[in-house]
Formats: structure tokens, C-alpha cells, sequence
């Protein structure tokens, strides 16, 4: 006989050997059991009415619901006032709270004993083999089991050749569930769902999770821009299950109806999906527009817009002008350009300054809000030449500019003084100033001219006298004015200040000069005797009261230098006399002329040659070429008529040399009598005292050993150029007054 058995034999004799104690409404007893049951066993529960009047009637609960008689249980009533519940075999299947109520005419009561059977765990919800969920769909799996103790139910992944637990936050497991709030892509595989509790044998399930991904685009609808002429290139990634097909519409027209040629589509398959680029090497007008992408798989379709913008620079703004101008500022306008795709962003205005025709300076720039149309541009030089443009700005760059304006600033007086005042006594009257213009950038406008401020050195207290020297339009720097009607062997202040429309500026440093106190002596005669293909042979004659000249300079320069050169020769009591320049180059202009010194200095220049040596034998135009040198005859007769026209045009510049010459040796002769300057009018020539230091050179200062050329003029275009001594006839003197 079982344990079971003997347990159900001792409840009912206690029954039976109780006797009934009738007290109306029944009290039940503690349900009672031999032992704790375990799993396998037959377990029996007894249910007592200690009181209550009869007839009892019993019923059994598990966890709320009625118990019926089934294959393992069933309920035996062995007494009036008792019942047993037997389960026969018990497992955890059986685990819960049970309930045995006691009812008669009078009343009911009710007596719970809970019930817990240890052993391994027992399917509750099993997965299915197989799972197929669309992707960002909810996914839940149940897995659980009944067990006590409790089991714990963990979940894995086949990956690589294990099996691996998963530690993902969005994998949960919630009411005997595994739950996957929004299924993607990287949840599709093998899993496996284990239960324990560490009782023997454990429960081991697998499934596998088949993700379905529809053609789908991440993004919508998006817009690109980009500069005509570029490279455009749209693409569109379509996301799911292959075989994914995209296709490409403009304006809702197919691409390849549009104009396939233009458009170049690229498909590239990946485990996502699939990546297609539309490519336009060049960029134009036409290419602007909607484009639409349509990607489409087994399991739905999709579609992509993207709207494509070809912008360009901005227009030039319109109407640019100058509002007002002055000494350092302008102001200028402009209007906005055509509406554009893309709005302006800014303004750049340019300017610079015009330092002559078709120089300019440094370009200036300066940007402006796009808010704007007017702007004062600051910090110019007065006096001067500015050109200008505008040019719009937008997300691209910078648009055309505007159309050019010019303007020129008003003038100040100006800033600088002259510079490298040097002045020489040429007579006892006369005095020859050289300085040179004050820093282009301080003349602040067009430079007129010069005052000459002069008094005595010891007369202080009277201010200086001032002669207006007025200047032609040149690019030279360098001036020089005959200072007239001094006094003799005086020393005089001599200050300059430059001026233009504006005014005049500040004054130079002051320098002094003391006259001559005795007479030079007046010039020489020259002319050219002989001229060979090396050597140029001059001749000259003595003005009268010749016996105070102590030597003659013989000056010259060949062709184009600007530097002279200089022989010094004695006289030998004689009123004529010539001079052979030797080891010349052939075919080549000299210029050449001679002064007179005495005590007091150096007399003005002679006469002014130009004369050219003779061209070598080698380079003589041989004649006879048009001759046939066979018989004698004439050869080609159109080389006969072009030697014959060349002898013809030779001929009249020799004849117009030979007028000119007789003209200029008139006035030399009628000049002869004349005061030194009256002839200098006269003959075009140039009185150079030998102490003046070269003002033709860059140098601030001179070395007074070095041979000097002869000084530069106020009417020439600039100090290279000029080759020749200016003659007195074109320097300017002052306006004697009386």
C-alpha cells in the first residue's frame, strides 16, 4: 500500500469517528494534506466541515474556477460533512490556489490551500518555425513556459557559426512575449528561445524571422541647386528586397523619352537595395525641373522627388552712377539686377584710380550689404581720376559687373613741397633755378604750375616777392626757371611752392644764391667742316672781346644718349679755329656744340649741329644691281623706277636741309650784336654754366668731379626722352613789370 493510500484510510476514519454538531451555517476546516506532494506522486487534499446543519454541500476552486472531475483529478466525498480532492499523477501543471467552499440552507465557508510542485519547465506558448513581418512593422513571439521555480527565458541569435545571447534594447520581452517594436532589416535570422529554472531537462525552441523589406526611399522629396555648366548628378537609393527596378522621369515624362542621350543612369544592386545616379556632364536652363524616381519590388513601390534648380550668377545691377563727388569721398547708386533664382546676397563695389591712359592702380574692393543701393566710398586722393563698378553676389558667386563709371575727385591744395632746389648765378642779373615737382601723390589734383619767391638775404623783414611760373601738360619732373633783373653781386632767399586749382601748398626749403659780379662771355660760332665715315671735323669763330675767353668745351653725344660728352681745348690767340672729332661710329647722328669760359663762368651754348658720319663702302647701296652685269642693259625697270624715286626723295631733304641751314646762319648773323640773352631768344641756343649739377639724372645730390650733361628741360615729356638742351626760347621767364 502507497503513501497516498494509508494518507485517504487515516482522513476517512477521522471522519467517520466524528459525530455531527448541528449549528446552522457550516465552518470549514483547514484543508489538510499527509505530506508535500511532489511531481509523479498521487496527492490527496481533505476538506472538513467542523459545524453546520445538514445538508453540506461541497464544491473545489483552482485559482477562482471550478474544479470538475478529469483524467487527473477528481473529487470523492466519503462522508455528509467531508471531501477529498485527489490528483492523481501531480505535476506543476497543477501549481496554484486552491479553494474548497462548504455551503447548507444557512450559509457557506471557504478554507485555500496553495499548491506548489517543484520540477522542470513545461511548455506554456511555443514559437512557430518561421516569422515573416514587414520591416518597421511590430513583431511579437511568444515563449513561455509553466515551472516552479520560475524559469527565466532567454533569447539568441544564430550568428557566424554560434549561437550568441542578444543584448539588444529593442528586442523586450514582456508578458511571456518577445516583442519587436519596429522590425528592420538587421532582425531578419535564425532564433532560438531557451527556458530554465535549473531543474532538468530545460526547454529549447528555434524559429527563424524572414524580414520583408517594399521598394522604400528614406527620403522623399528633397531639392538640389547647381551652377549652369557644372556637373549635375541626382541620386536615388531605394531601400528593400531584391529585385529592386528604379526608374527616372522628368517633368512626367519618362528620361529616356526626354532626351537619352543627355541623361547618363547608373544602377548599382546592394544588400539595402538599390543605387541609381542620373548624370549631365554640363549643366544648362534646360535641365531645370521636377525629376521623380520610381523604385518598385515584389512587395510595393515607392517614389523620390527632387526638384533640380540650374541657377546662374546674378545679372550686373543696374544704373550705376555717381550721386556726388568730393575732394576724398563720392557717392554712388545702382539698382538691384532682374529677379534671379537665388537671392542677392551682397554687393562688391571696385575702383581704382587712373594713373594715366590705360594705367591704373591697385583695384580697390568693398562689400555691401544686399540690402543697400547707395554707398559712400571713403579715403580717395583728391584731384585724381576713379573708375568704378558693382557686381552683385549670390550663393553661385560673383554675377557680371555693372557698367563702368568715371569720375574725378575734387581738388586740395597741395600736400608736398618742391623738391631738390638747386639755383646757380648766370650773370650778374641772372639766375637759373632747377627743382623738381613735389610726390605725385601730394599734388592732390593737376599740378599748374610754381611760385618763385625771392628777396635779399639780409633783408628779412621784407617777405619774399613771387613770380608765377605756369607749366604745359608733360610728364616731366623736373623744371627750371632764369630768374631776370636781380641785382649785381647780391645774395638772394629763393623759396618755391606748388599749386593748382585748389591753391598752393606749403613751401620748399629755402636756399640762396648770390649773382655774379662780373660778365661771362657770349658764345661761340660752330659749323661742321668735314665728315667721314669715323671723324667729324667742326669749326668755329670767337665773338668779339675773345681775348677774356680762357678755353672752349667741346660738348657731343652720339645718337640717343642722354649723356654728354665732354673735351676741353685752348685757345691759341686765334679768332677761328677747328676741332676733329676722331674714332666715330659710321652712319650715326652726333650732336654736338661748344661753350666759352672766362672768370666769371661759362658762356651760354653755340649753335646746336646735328650731323651723321658717313655710311661704310661695304653698306653702300650698290647701283649697278639694276644693271644686267652681263651686257650693260638695264636690268628690271621696276628696281630702276625705286632707285630713281629714292634719289628724287633724297634730293628735296637736302635741298630743305640747305634752306633751313641759310635761315638759321641769317639769324646767328643778325643776332651777333644782341646781349647774351637776346641771342639765346634768337638762335635757340642755351647758356650752361659748368658748376650746374646734373638735373637730368634721379640723384637728390651730385658729384660736382663727374662730367655733367646738359640739364634737362621744363617742356620735355620726361628725362629720357629729352636728348637735346632746351633752348631759351622755350623756358619760362618771368613778366618784367615796371
Amino acid at each position: 500500500m502507497n503513501t497516498s493510500s494509508l494518507f485517504s484510510i487515516i482522513i476517512i476514519t477521522l471522519l467517520l469517528h466524528d459525530h455531527c454538531n448541528c449549528q446552522n451555517a457550516p465552518k470549514a476546516g483547514q484543508i489538510s494534506s499527509m505530506s508535500k506532494p511532489k511531481e509523479g506522486d498521487s496527492a490527496t487534499f481533505g476538506c472538513k466541515a467542523q459545524s453546520g446543519d445538514k445538508p453540506l454541500y461541497f464544491k473545489w476552486f483552482k485559482d477562482g474556477e471550478v474544479i470538475n472531475n478529469h483524467n487527473t483529478i477528481r473529487i470523492e466525498y466519503l462522508t455528509k460533512d467531508s471531501a477529498i480532492l485527489v490528483i492523481d499523477p501531480i505535476s506543476v501543471n497543477h501549481n496554484g490556489n486552491y479553494t474548497c467552499v462548504i455551503s447548507n440552507i444557512y450559509g457557506r465557508d471557504s478554507s485555500s490551500i496553495q499548491i506548489s510542485i517543484e520540477g522542470p519547465p513545461k511548455w506554456l506558448n511555443k514559437p512557430e518555425m518561421l516569422y515573416n513581418v514587414h520591416v518597421n512593422d511590430e513583431l511579437r513571439i511568444p515563449c513561455s513556459a509553466v515551472s516552479s521555480p520560475i524559469a527565466q527565458v532567454i533569447l539568441k541569435m544564430f550568428k557566424g557559426s554560434s549561437w550568441e545571447v542578444i543584448d539588444d534594447v529593442s528586442i523586450k520581452k514582456a508578458e511571456n512575449q518577445i516583442v519587436v517594436s519596429k522590425v528592420e532589416k538587421v532582425h531578419e535570422g535564425k532564433y532560438g528561445c531557451e527556458i530554465s529554472n535549473g531543474i532538468e531537462p530545460k526547454l529549447w525552441t528555434e524559429f527563424d524571422i524572414k524580414v520583408i523589406v517594399p521598394a522604400e526611399f528614406k527620403e522623399k522629396n528633397t531639392a538640389v541647386s547647381t551652377k549652369k555648366g557644372n556637373s549635375l548628378e541626382l541620386e536615388c537609393s531605394a531601400d528593400g528586397d531584391q529585385p529592386v527596378t528604379v526608374k527616372w522621369f522628368k517633368d512626367s515624362t519618362p528620361i529616356d523619352k526626354v532626351d537619352p542621350l543627355r541623361y547618363q543612369i547608373t544602377d548599382a544592386p546592394n544588400n539595402d537595395g538599390t543605387k541609381s545616379m542620373l548624370t549631365v556632364n554640363s549643366a544648362d536652363v534646360k535641365d531645370d525641373g521636377l525629376y521623380l524616381c520610381l523604385a518598385e519590388n515584389s512587395f510595393g513601390k515607392d517614389e523620390r522627388k527632387i526638384r533640380v534648380t540650374i541657377i546662374e550668377p546674378p545679372p550686373a545691377p543696374l544704373n550705376f552712377a555717381v550721386q556726388q563727388v568730393w575732394s576724398r569721398t563720392v557717392s554712388v547708386s545702382w539698382a538691384k539686377p532682374p529677379e534671379s533664382k537665388t537671392s542677392i546676397l551682397s554687393y562688391i563695389i571696385r575702383y581704382w584710380k587712373v594713373s594715366s591712359p590705360g594705367v591704373n592702380d591697385r583695384l580697390h574692393e568693398i562689400n555691401v550689404s544686399s540690402s543697400l543701393n547707395l554707398h559712400l566710398i571713403k579715403d580717395l586722393e583728391p584731384g585724381s581720376q576713379y573708375e568704378s563698378t558693382v557686381i552683385a553676389v549670390n550663393e553661385v558667386g560673383s554675377g557680371a559687373p555693372s557698367q563702368k563709371i568715371s569720375f574725378v575727385t575734387g581738388e586740395e591744395e597741395p600736400s608736398g613741397a618742391p623738391v631738390d632746389l638747386h639755383a646757380i648765378a648766370r650773370g650778374p642779373t641772372t639766375a637759373r633755378l632747377a627743382w623738381r615737382s613735389p610726390p605725385r601723390n601730394t599734388w592732390n589734383g593737376k599740378l599748374l604750375g610754381f611760385y618763385v619767391g625771392y628777396r635779399l638775404v639780409d633783408d628779412y623783414k621784407t617777405p619774399h616777392s613771387f613770380k608765377t611760373v605756369s607749366i604745359a601738360e608733360s610728364n616731366s619732373s623736373h623744371h627750371e626757371y632764369f630768374l631776370r633783373y636781380l641785382m649785381k653781386g647780391a645774395k638772394y632767399s629763393i623759396i618755391l611752392k606748388a599749386f593748382n586749382s585748389a591753391g598752393s601748398g606749403p613751401e620748399s626749403s629755402e636756399i640762396t644764391v648770390e649773382t655774379l659780379s662780373g660778365d661771362v662771355s657770349n658764345p661761340p660760332r660752330l659749323f661742321v667742316s668735314t665728315v667721314t665715315t669715323d671723324s667729324i671735323t667742326v669749326g668755329y669763330s670767337l665773338p668779339s672781346g675773345s681775348n677774356k675767353i680762357q678755353n672752349l668745351d667741346l660738348h657731343f653725344k652720339e645718337g640717343d644718349d642722354s649723356d654728354w660728352r665732354e673735351m676741353d681745348f685752348f685757345l691759341e690767340n686765334k679768332d677761328v679755329g677747328e676741332y676733329t672729332l676722331t674714332a666715330l661710329n659710321p652712319d650715326t647722328i652726333y650732336t654736338i656744340y661748344l661753350t666759352a669760359s672766362n672768370e666769371n663762368g661759362v658762356s651760354d651754348p653755340s649753335n646746336i649741329i646735328k650731323t651723321r658720319t658717313v655710311r661704310s663702302h661695304r653698306d653702300n647701296f650698290a647701283i649697278g644691281s639694276i644693271f644686267d652685269g652681263s651686257n650693260g642693259q638695264y636690268g628690271d625697270s621696276r628696281a630702276f623706277v625705286g632707285v630713281l624715286s629714292i634719289i628724287i626723295a633724297v634730293s628735296t631733304i637736302i635741298i630743305v636741309i640747305v634752306i633751313a641751314f641759310v635761315y638759321v646762319r641769317k639769324a646767328q648773323l643778325e643776332a651777333s650784336t644782341k646781349p647774351n640773352f637776346e641771342f639765346a631768344l634768337a638762335t635757340g641756343t642755351l647758356p650752361l654754366n659748368k658748376s650746374i649739377p646734373n638735373f637730368g639724372t634721379e640723384r637728390r645730390f651730385t658729384d660736382p668731379e663727374n662730367t655733367k650733361p646738359l640739364m634737362n628741360g621744363t617742356m620735355t615729356l620726361d628725362h629720357h626722352a629729352n636728348q637735346y638742351p632746351v633752348s631759351y626760347s622755350n623756358l619760362p621767364t618771368e613778366n618784367v613789370s615796371y
